[in-house]
């Protein structure tokens, strides 16, 4: 599997570069000093808070990073997921201390790992499996920008394998629809074809390398699609059909 590879071109540095240079040298620190937990449960725990907390802290508001699981109106579910970034005006449902959250206000959808071996992609790959054949109920949109009717699916890790066994696996097991993006800190980030951006090859993803990349794109994507959510509805009429079968028999 070929790649494009992102360069800057001839007229300086963007003006966001530094800034997330800076910031993936805080999470990497960050990242390190768990290593003191390394037999700890709570470790996996922590790692995804660094990830959620640095998302929480510069996401616009009407983006909610949180945690749980979706479900749809065909009663799929995606099971416990590490990072979900919902609507803030997502529909939700609880059990307890973990919300069930409906799938049309779920706007991303991150799996988080400390070091991205050919293992922890493949289970990655089927938990945004789940997330990709979830049924979204699509609203009325207007909008000017760019519009995408589903969850973002993208994996964020801190180190991890070489790009080269990266798209090999992906290639091997014909998973090239179920990642948006695949950030690996230490490193870069892998991104989709036909999203924001494009390219005139038939290459399927591009390579973006360095720390400040792979926060930069991740950022850039999250932020140009939030603005999707301007007058843009919710429907969740699946979830209460067939209309007649809500009697009073079953109180």
């Amino acid at each position: 599997m070929p790649d494009v590879n992102i360069t800057y071109g001839s007229q300086g540095e963007p003006i966001l570069k530094e800034y997330f240079k800076n910031t993936a040298t805080v999470l990497w620190a960050e990242y390190e000093r768990s290593r003191g937990q390394e037999n700890s449960t709570d470790i996996g725990t922590n790692r995804e808070h660094f990830c959620r907390n640095f998302l929480a802290k510069v996401l616009p508001l009407k983006l909610k990073v949180t945690k749980g699981e979706i479900i749809d109106t065909r009663n799929n579910s995606t099971g416990q997921l590490d990072v979900v970034i919902i609507r803030d005006d997502a529909p939700a449902i609880t059990y307890g201390e973990i919300e069930t959250y409906l799938a049309e206000g779920v706007f991303s959808v991150i799996e988080v790992k400390s070091n991205l071996t050919s293992a922890e992609l493949g289970k990655a790959a089927r938990t945004l499996s789940r997330v990709k054949d979830l049924t979204i109920n699509g609203g009325a949109v207007i909008a000017s920008g760019p519009v995408l009717n589903r969850p973002l699916r993208i994996v964020f890790a801190y180190e991890g394998a070489t790009w080269d066994t990266i798209k090999n696996e992906i290639n091997t097991s014909g998973w090239a629809d179920v990642f948006d993006l695949i950030v690996i800190l230490n490193r870069g980030i892998l991104i989709k074809k036909g999203l924001l951006l494009n390219w005139e090859n038939d290459d399927v993803f591009a390579l973006a390398n360095g720390k400040p990349a792979a926060l930069g794109f991740l950022y850039y994507y999250l932020v140009q699609y939030s603005s999707t959510f301007v007058g843009r509805s919710l429907n969740i009429g699946g979830y209460f059909e067939p209309i007649n079968r809500w009697n009073a028999n079953d109180i």
